[in-house]
């Protein structure tokens, strides 16, 4: 009897533990031991709402390998495995006991940095770099780390936010040559700085977002004028909504200054030729937040912050930066991403020329109530036709 009961209590005690072994197995990463990305993802959600509720900092490091792809091409995947087994020990030996490193795909790691802020964040980012680049010193295809350090809730409150800004530091740190740990809060530009600082009036203030507006044009040469034309339709759909003309003004100044913050966005993504990568696209995604920190810093502007932080979100919800769905967007973000697709259509592209009248008019029906608000578009129709009879639209077949 007491043999029947000890084996029927050690299934469910057997059970449980395999249980618990299957668990940690599906949170592991086989190769390097160290957390996978499924638990990353569980983590950061976790660590965020942790620190929402009891308070301080939380960083985030995105490590990616230099060098390695060319490593694994010349010497097989079996040896890119030993070298990423022993770089993911290595990660884990240079952080802190409260830190938590994970292998978050093929050459890239990453590590959640609980209650510490940037500068100490900096310190254990750069011991990882250093440790990296001492050990591998004596390979012939010498392996080192490029480095991006976010911070919440600095650089972001979601983790979609805090993970771009993380990646976006990571990329010029590739970009700058590899073997260097890029911070993203000490990349926005110099001007935001300036003007928060009070060193500058009001009046330059002013004068130097214009000019930085300016300057974001005459990078981009295939959309040189971009804004001013938005401007344009923006204001045209503002007065046939009657709205009243404060409310005019406030669309066609956001309209002017709605991309100034792809001041942060590389030459070699803002006018690559062809479709743009995922890392690319992610870059690109993260100018309205930029513009709008930018902007933020002028009292005077503080009205259009709206339309330029959400003039990329889409009526159905699944837009960015913040997923806003109807009429939650913002009225003035609604007109001027009608605009702004408008002009995007309607000129001409490194890999197409401008689209025909009728190509563009089917896109803005065909998107309507999904990416535009469908009563803005009933009403942009006949302005958009206006347009492509005043000498505006340059007219190409189908």
């Amino acid at each position: 009897l007491l043999e029947r009961l000890a084996s029927q209590i050690s299934i469910p005690v057997e059970n449980s533990r395999l249980y618990a072994k299957a668990e940690q197995r599906a949170r592991v990463d086989e190769l390097t031991s160290l957390f996978n990305r499924r638990h990353f993802d569980e983590s950061l959600k976790q660590e965020i709402d942790r620190h929402s509720r009891y308070g301080g900092a939380l960083g985030l490091v995105l490590v990616d390998l230099d060098f390695f792809k060319a490593y694994n091409d010349k010497y097989g995947h079996m040896a890119g495995d030993k070298i990423l087994a022993q770089i993911g020990q290595l990660v884990e030996r240079s952080v802190r006991t409260t830190d938590i490193a994970f292998r978050y795909g093929g050459d890239e790691f990453a590590i959640l940095l609980p209650q510490t802020v940037t500068d100490d964040a900096f310190i254990v980012a750069e011991r990882v770099r250093g440790k990296i680049a001492s050990e591998m010193r004596g390979k012939q295809i010498r392996i080192t780390a490029s480095l991006g350090l976010a911070s919440w809730p600095g650089d972001g409150v979601t983790p979609d936010e805090i993970l771009t800004a993380a990646d976006r530091a990571l990329y010029y740190a590739k970009q700058t040559g590899g073997d260097r740990t890029y911070v993203a809060s000490k990349m926005l530009p110099s001007l935001a700085e300036t003007a928060a600082s009070g060193v500058t009036s009001e009046k330059e203030a002013l004068s130097i977002i214009y000019a930085l507006a300016a300057t974001i044009e005459a990078r981009d040469l295939y959309t040189y004028g971009h804004s001013r034309k938005v401007s344009g339709y923006a204001v045209a759909l503002a007065e046939a909504l009657g709205l009243p003309s404060e409310k005019v003004a406030i669309i066609s100044t956001s309209a002017l200054l709605h991309d100034i913050g792809k001041i942060g966005v590389p030459d070699d993504v803002l006018n690559k030729i062809g479709k743009l990568e995922a890392q690319g696209w992610e870059l690109i995604k993260t100018h309205p937040k930029l513009s709008a920190t930018i902007v933020g810093h002028v009292l005077s502007l503080v009205s259009c912050l709206p339309a330029i932080l959400h003039h990329h979100e889409r009526w159905d919800g699944t837009g960015y930066p913040s997923g806003l769905k109807g009429e939650a967007i913002p009225l003035e973000a609604r007109i001027l991403a009608i605009a702004d697709a408008f002009d995007a259509m309607t000129s001409s592209r490194p890999y197409r020329g401008s689209l025909s009248y009728k190509k563009v008019l089917e896109e803005l029906k065909r998107c309507s109530g999904t990416q535009f608000d469908p009563k803005l578009i009933e009403i942009f129709l006949p302005i958009a036709l206006a347009t492509s009879s005043g000498g505006v639209w340059h007219r190409r077949k189908a």
